[in-house]
């Protein structure tokens, strides 16, 4: 039995870039509010007041809405990458509801007809949607099936089905509803990313890396929803969820394997949770294969894939040997979110690849980011900062404080003078 720290499981509700802004940009930063109740002196300028800040915002949105619903599919793009622009940038729920329809109507007509890149852009906007919203249940219900369709049809392009995996297995964990429909999902990704799973005669699958990065998506949401599953769940189908991703460890793509070993650490800790004289199936073989991927020193990898391999599985061998948890903190403004849970950081670990840096201003401000990181409220920032001394109250006070120690080291000064 594995010595390990007991950490109580909670479920919450829940590598894309956020993009760069051209001089051209629709939500050019120095231009808009970050958000509509809160107000950030660096993103809007002083003559600005709130009311003709949320204008501008409003009208920003609408160039956007207006692009992605032209005939000319470069244009469509254009205006979905606007809109995904300015979701990861601002949180405005109460004006979201209030193009919600028309937002998801765009989103699943670019999912039908679109191919490439306007269905990657649709996917993606459709899970930012869901993060706007207060609730997004009706989002999720009303995209599900073209999603469903979209990721399994393997006609697609593994780029395609890959986006839509992502923004699918996101919507599930916000909005999926019942637990059925969660675990109906999560059938659909591993039927995926099975495939890259050795053959009965240990021979890995050859397949493409835009095939092996799809199975990489796939198993990370796969993961994500899992940790909506209780303890008992996860319990039950242990064993043969062990030997699946043992196999995906041996994969020939390195964040495939690193995503199998978190997938395992993951359920390994909710299992010694239900369990604390819990062992898996050949416990020994097991440890032995998580530390030579964590001392691997092979030539034939990269030296960058050697040391993301060797950081990652160094953690994941702490978790299933000894059960420890991680121990990390994310200072986000004026707040701490802990990752001491495999699951919690599996959580992060994911919204942080969708959301890039953005994650760092919805953690404080967006209702529904906050809530599956059980963080409360949002702060106030307004109020707080009412409480900030101004520039001017800063510098007469060190320089007060500056006075002071002058005054004090000239008279210990004399006093070694006199002593000498």
């Amino acid at each position: 039995m594995p010595n390990k720290k007991s950490k109580n499981k909670k479920g919450g509700k829940a590598r894309v870039d956020s993009g760069s802004d051209d001089d051209g940009s629709i939500f050019n930063d120095n231009e808009s509010l970050a958000s509509m109740g809160v107000s950030e002196a660096s993103t809007m300028p002083e003559d600005m007041d709130e009311s003709s800040a949320e204008e501008v915002l409003e009208s920003k949105f609408k160039d956007a809405i207006d692009l992605a619903m032209e005939k000319s599919a470069a244009t469509r793009i254009k205006g979905l990458d606007a809109m995904c622009q300015g979701m990861l940038k601002r949180y405005v729920p109460d004006f979201m509801e209030s193009r919600r329809d028309t937002v998801t109507d765009i989103i699943e007509k670019s999912l039908k007809r679109g191919k490439g890149a306007e269905v990657q852009a649709a996917a993606k906007l459709s899970l930012l949607l869901g993060l706007q919203l207060i609730e997004s249940e009706d989002v999720y219900n009303n995209l599900r099936g073209t999603m469903t369709q979209l990721v399994s049809d393997a006609t697609q392009a593994p780029g395609t089905r890959a986006a839509v995996a992502s923004g699918l297995s996101g919507l599930c964990f916000i909005a999926g509803g019942d637990l059925s429909e969660v675990v109906n999902v999560m059938k659909i990704m591993e039927s995926i990313y099975s495939a890259s799973i050795p053959r009965q005669d240990g021979t890995v699958p050859n397949l493409t890396p835009e095939t092996l990065h799809l199975h990489t998506v796939c198993l990370s949401g796969w993961s994500l929803l899992s940790t909506l599953l209780s303890s008992s769940q996860i319990h039950d189908s242990i064993t043969s969820r062990v030997r699946q991703l043992r196999g995906l460890l041996s994969s020939v793509d390195v964040d495939l394997r690193i995503a199998a070993g978190e997938a395992l650490v993951l359920l390994l800790e909710s299992v010694y949770d239900h369990d604390e004289d819990f062992e898996p199936e050949d416990f020994n073989g097991l440890i032995a294969d998580l530390k030579q991927l964590a001392t691997d020193s092979s030539k034939a990898k990269s030296k960058k894939d050697r040391k993301e391999q060797r950081s990652t599985f160094r953690e994941v061998l702490r978790g299933v040997e000894e059960g420890e948890p991680p121990s990390e903190s994310v200072k986000f403004g004026r707040e701490v979110l802990k990752l001491d849970s495999w699951y919690r950081k599996c959580q992060y670990d994911w919204f942080c690849k969708i959301m890039g840096p953005g994650i760092n201003f919805h953690l404080g401000v967006n209702s529904m980011v906050r809530e599956i990181f059980e963080l409360g409220a949002p702060i106030n920032l307004l109020e707080a900062d009412s409480f900030k001394l101004s520039k001017t109250q800063r510098n007469a006070a060190n320089q007060q404080a500056f006075k002071q120690r002058t005054q004090l080291r000239s008279k210990t000064r004399d006093k070694r003078s006199a002593v000498f």
